[in-house]
This record gives C-alpha cells, sequence and structure tokens, in this order.
C-alpha cells in the first residue's frame, strides 16, 4: 500500500476515533474497480457548533491522486463556505459561496460566481483523458470546456485523421501541434 494512502486511513481513524462518540463526524469511503483501473475515495465531515469541516481524497492504481478540504459556517439565515481542491497532475483550485435566507419565504444565492482558470499543461494527453482509459472522447472534451460548440470544435479536429469518435495517444501526438497553439514550442507529456 502507497505510504501516503497509509497516512491519510491513520489520520482518519485517528479522528474519528477521537470524534465519532460525539455522533457529528461522517466518513465515508468508496472503492471502484474498473477493468483495469482502481480508485480509492476516502472522506471525512465533522459538525462543531455552527461550524462544519470537510476533507476528501482520491487515488487510483495509475498513481492519479488528489484532494479536496472544506469549510462553512451556519447562522440563523445566513450560511458561507469555501474549499480548496488540487491533485498531482497540478490541477488546483478555490471556491467560495454564501446563501441568504429572507424571512419567511427563503431564497437561496450563491453569491458572486467566479471563473476560476487553472493552468496546465496544454499539450499533455493525461489532461484530457479523464478516465485514464488511455482514449480522448467527446464526453471528455466537453467536461473540461464550458463552451459546447468550442469543445466539439477541438476535437473534430483533434480526430480528424481517423474520424472514430476517440483521440488516441498517437493521434494526439500528431494533431495536437498543428491544432493546439501552445503545444507548437513545448515538449508533450503522456
Amino acid at each position: 500500500m502507497d505510504l501516503k494512502l497509509t497516512c491519510v486511513l491513520v489520520v482518519l481513524a485517528f479522528c474519528s476515533s477521537l470524534t465519532i462518540a460525539q455522533r457529528k463526524t461522517t466518513i465515508t469511503g468508496d472503492l471502484t474497480k474498473d477493468k483495469d483501473l482502481t480508485r480509492v475515495d476516502l472522506g471525512i465531515s465533522h459538525q462543531r457548533g455552527k461550524w462544519g469541516f470537510d476533507g476528501s481524497g482520491f487515488g487510483t492504481s495509475r498513481g492519479h491522486r488528489g484532494g479536496s478540504l472544506g469549510i462553512s459556517h451556519k447562522r440563523k439565515n445566513f450560511e458561507f463556505g469555501g474549499s480548496v481542491f488540487g491533485d498531482n497532475r497540478g490541477n488546483r483550485g478555490a471556491k467560495v459561496g454564501f446563501k441568504w435566507k429572507f424571512g419567511k419565504r427563503s431564497t437561496a444565492w450563491n453569491g458572486e460566481h467566479f471563473e476560476v482558470r487553472v493552468i496546465v499543461n496544454h499539450c499533455d494527453f493525461n489532461v484530457y483523458d479523464i478516465n485514464e482509459d488511455s482514449v480522448i472522447t467527446v464526453e471528455e472534451i466537453n467536461e473540461l470546456f464550458p463552451q459546447r460548440t468550442d469543445a466539439h470544435r477541438l476535437f473534430k479536429a483533434l480526430d480528424s485523421t481517423s474520424v472514430d469518435g476517440k483521440v488516441t495517444i498517437d493521434e494526439f501526438k500528431m494533431m495536437a501541434p498543428q491544432v493546439i497553439k501552445k503545444c507548437r514550442y513545448n515538449k508533450y507529456t503522456y
């Protein structure tokens, strides 16, 4: 077992033993095995007074690991919170939001919406291959790009050599420098 995963399990077990008697801590775990990919998801959340704390992590048999931490606070008619996440591929992000309830009627408002840009290597095949099955599908491209039209056009351009609805690593190596501007000068990561 991976040393980091073992450490996470020990910390989760320790935290649960300290707070499980209060019945305000929830620990979740999930093991998914799919063809040649195994994924482990672990999470812990704890409520202390009006504060909530969350942490989760995942790891796959192909070495992809990541996690998130969050905190929230509730008042009578107001709630706010935030979270950060990241993985070992360099993907990072943060999220902040709040809700306000008005009198007997309540309207949930998440506050201002932010566009978060994450800097990744545009030439890395693994950035686009979300489910790690060694091919890129149009669904995976759609998950990465909010503009469906642009996502579809990019996928068609990358899949132009075989037009079979999937982009292999070899197709990506051939088409990415022609289709993605920043790939003309960068080294590939596969």
